[in-house]
């Protein structure tokens, strides 16, 4: 898949995830938007042809996702960095008030020790 055809299937999900994490048109509440991209993300990882795409896309996926969240967060916002937003003190807060279970912080932490390595987490004690 091209960079458009990227575009054309995901840009809709972008979308919704921006309307799920805007509490009105004044408020957009990054902590959600963070869980939803990190958790968009690692499903497309896990079962690229469930997302409609091949393994093969990802790369491609992960460099429109980037440009998505740079455009949202700021220069520099990549889908790294919503993981290792999710995996510090900060984070862990945002998901206890989102009220993230367990089941889905496992999840995120998964892909978090894949994207981040196992010794960037050792800095905060998750559990397994």
């Amino acid at each position: 898949m091209n960079r458009d055809e990227i575009r054309t299937r995901f840009l809709p999900a972008i979308e919704e995830i921006v309307n799920a994490s805007g509490v009105d048109e004044q408020f957009f509440d990054k902590d959600r938007f963070h869980v939803y991209v990190a958790t968009v993300w690692g499903n497309a990882v896990l079962d690229p042809e469930r997302s409609g795409i091949t393994e093969h896309d990802l790369p491609a996926l992960h460099d429109f996702f980037n440009e998505q969240i740079e455009a949202l967060l700021g220069e520099g916002h990549t889908v790294t960095r919503c993981y290792e937003y999710l995996t510090s003190k900060v984070g862990e807060d945002a998901m206890t008030r989102l009220q993230v279970n367990q089941q889905h912080r496992e999840f995120i932490h998964y892909f978090a020790r894949l994207i981040l390595g196992s010794d960037a987490l050792s800095n905060f004690n998750l559990r397994e």
